[in-house]
């Protein structure tokens, strides 16, 4: 069963979708894309998919379309790199009511760090960032996904050299309001951490579940 397939029969539009490494296909970002939903999103969450790499037109629509009313994106571990970066910033220059934005576990380098940040700054309704410790403060023959072992093993001088140049930038466009912070695990533990895609799916599935079996019912 695609999103669509359970989100259609829902009267009231979203303004909350995290679908954190729910295994997203095409069609799903289709649909969300395009949907009524899109127009008046607040908070989405799709971390765990390669949603610049898999999906860049539906993905880049979908900011569009929600920018007049997102005010929380999270994209931890999408796989964003610097190749990206630029296209990042024109889908998030029109999301003027952002509050905060989430991008933890993507391989981006200091200078990438450095753009959006400057960008970050113009951001009127910003208040917290989660971002992550740049791909060349790990080892060269680093790669992504990090598991809890690689995450830890940085160079911590050279990110803290990195953290307080990003803080600058912000205090230098009179942004010090804006909480920043890079907490390695993000929002779980080490053991949920370990089964967050699984739960993910788990939890995707019940949904999808539970409404057939009111499709169901109502059909009767």
């Amino acid at each position: 069963m695609h999103l669509f397939m359970f989100s259609s029969p829902l009267t009231t539009p979203l303004q909350v979708l995290e679908i954190a490494n729910c295994s997203l296909n095409h069609a799903d970002m289709a649909y969300l894309a395009n949907s009524l939903h899109a127009e008046y999103l607040q908070r989405l969450d799709l971390s765990g998919h390669d949603v610049a790499d898999l999906f860049p037109s539906t993905f880049f629509k979908l900011l569009s379309r929600a920018s007049h009313t997102l005010k929380s994106l999270t994209l931890e571990e999408c796989n964003i790199g610097d190749n990206h970066v630029n296209m990042m910033i024109l889908g998030l220059v029109p999301c003027r009511k952002l509050r905060e934005f989430k991008f933890l576990g993507n391989p981006v380098s200091s200078q990438a760090l450095k753009s959006l940040f400057s960008v970050f700054a113009d951001f009127p309704h910003l208040e917290y960032i989660e971002f992550p410790v740049s791909r060349d403060c790990y080892p060269n023959n680093i790669t992504y996904p990090l598991d809890d072992e690689s995450l830890v093993n940085y160079d911590k001088s050279k990110f803290q050299r990195l953290r307080e140049e990003l803080l600058l930038i912000l205090h230098q466009a009179n942004r010090d309001d804006i909480v920043v912070r890079t907490p390695l695990f993000g929002n779980y533990d080490a053991e949920i951490q370990e089964t967050r895609n699984e739960l993910g799916v788990f939890m995707l599935q019940s949904l999808k579940d539970a409404l057939s079996s009111f499709m169901d019912s109502g059909a009767k």
